[in-house]
């Protein structure tokens, strides 16, 4: 009997270490996506304080700015014709040609897509820790407390004096 407490001690650290692991990951990504839409994010705020765009945004920043724009700030006022504008001036493509597509695309999952990743990778690591400590607990751990886990002995009604 006393290896198997060890055996659940050793189990226990391993998952609370993985675990650990994937909160700090989950921790960062948030992080690390709020760092990479800044630009967009002041390219919004530019755009509805001025009611147009005072400063010069790189092609990237503006595709960003419409696909992070609030729900609100695109509803009630011009920054998304406006961002959406610079945007083809920029690239060198009129307005009217991409415009009922890009208003398709907005459309969709509310979540942003890192957000989804993460959360399904937070599913699927808690399926398989479920699945590893199930097959464990199946495959390790004795059929009843009155089975001897070293073999040593039998384990009926006769022995249960002994």
């Amino acid at each position: 009997m006393d290896r198997f407490p060890h055996k659940l001690a050793a189990m226990r650290r391993r998952l609370i270490t993985a675990l650990a692991l994937v909160c700090a990951v989950a921790l960062c990504v948030p992080g690390v996506v709020m760092a990479a839409s800044d630009n967009a994010t002041e390219a919004i705020t530019d755009c509805n304080d001025h009611a147009g765009l005072t400063a010069h945004y790189s092609v990237d920043t503006l595709r960003q700015a419409l696909a992070t724009m609030p729900v609100d700030v695109r509803e009630y006022t011009d920054c998304y014709d406006v961002i959406q504008k610079q945007l083809f001036a920029q690239l060198g493509t009129s307005g009217s040609a991409g415009s009922g597509t890009t208003g398709g695309s907005s459309s969709g999952s509310v979540l942003p897509t890192p957000l989804l990743v993460v959360i399904i990778l937070l599913v699927l690591a808690a399926l398989t820790f479920g699945a590893i400590a199930i097959r464990r607990r199946s495959g390790g751990a004795p059929a009843s407390p009155d089975d001897d886990p070293t073999g040593s002995g039998g384990s009926g009604p006769d022995d249960a004096g002994t």
